[in-house]
């Protein structure tokens, strides 16, 4: 006799729990580290120096900070405003939502090493790929960083005001972000690690009891139908399905992880990990008051159409 759908429901959602609580306590001090000792901001001050290699840089600066579609704002606006190419700008924007390190721990975690190891390749090839396209459209005349709408904003003394002012005038609602000096270089990382516990925890566990949800009570024969076989079909319904989703990159793992369990094709898992991330509605809502429509476009067409190339050579690779 089956159990009762409440009991498969917390089943779920215990087993998920019981398997990522150690890999989660990992990462968030893995971000503490790399706050307290600001590794991101150093390598992100480094991109306007970088000449040619200002877009494999931005990648690696995509990798290595934590944020998701809408934490990476406030790093872009400031690029923005110093003058920073729109090559590099636009390969750092794809490949921060997908992955970083606490991303890559987690997904280990609870999809395994091959899918980690995907999620990675997939990010490095989405940045590059945007990066070095938006870089050949600049050089035709296409685009420009006109198509930035953000305009610099000063304060009285002449400096640069902060993200969240300049996003303001654009209509663009971005945290602001008070860093508080610690006496104790500890004590930092220590209150790092625990805002960063409390914001990815907040939406890992609601992205958990999603899980359970989709596993207990949503029907196997629509998700075999939608996602189901190897097909374009299945790719392209993936990345539609990614983009009214507000997952960025740590709550898309048990949400695939339960998609999987009920037969989702590879392909198409593969597919939603990259595109959901990137092309999360929230992050579009910011984007379209910040970009010229024609960026905008561009950016949603790169972000989904490369996602969607990734499950296709998945699929065909595990014929």
């Amino acid at each position: 006799m089956n159990a009762p759908w409440w009991q498969q429901f917390f089943d779920v959602v215990w087993l998920e729990v019981a398997k990522m609580w150690w890999i989660f306590l990992l990462s968030v001090l893995l971000v503490g580290l790399i706050k307290g000792y600001k590794l991101d901001l150093k390598i992100r001050d480094s991109i306007v120096r970088a000449g040619s290699f200002a877009i494999p840089l931005a990648v690696v600066i995509g990798m290595v900070s934590p944020l998701c579609a809408c934490g990476i704002l406030p790093v872009f606006i400031t690029l923005a405003m110093v003058g920073t190419p729109l090559a590099p700008l636009m390969a750092l924007l794809v490949t921060s939502p997908i992955m970083g390190p606490d991303a890559f721990l987690l997904t280990w975690s609870g999809l395994g090493a091959d899918w980690a190891i995907l999620k990675l390749v997939g990010a490095a090839v989405l940045g590059l790929t945007t990066g070095f396209c938006v870089l050949v459209l600049e050089r035709r005349g296409w685009l420009s960083r006109e198509m930035i709408l953000l305009k610099p904003l000063y304060r009285d003394d002449g400096t640069l005001a902060p993200a969240a002012d300049i996003g303001a005038v654009a209509g663009v609602r971005v945290k602001r972000m008070q860093i508080v000096p610690r006496a104790s270089q500890l004590r930092f990382i220590f209150d790092r690690s625990f805002d960063a516990a409390l914001f990815i925890g907040k939406y890992l566990l609601l992205a958990i009891l999603l899980e359970a949800l989709i596993v207990t009570l949503v029907p196997v024969g629509w998700i075999k139908f939608l996602v189901g076989s190897k097909s374009l079909w299945s790719l392209l319904m993936a990345a539609v399905v990614g983009l009214p989703l507000p997952t960025n990159q740590i709550p898309i793992i048990p949400i695939i992880s339960g998609l999987l369990a009920m037969g989702i094709d590879k392909g198409a898992a593969y597919t939603l990990l990259l595109a959901g991330p990137v092309t999360s509605l929230p992050a579009m809502i910011a984007l379209g008051a910040m970009f010229n429509r024609r960026l905008l476009m561009l950016f949603v067409a790169l972000g989904l159409g490369l996602s969607v190339l990734m499950g296709l050579l998945l699929q065909i690779y595990s014929l």
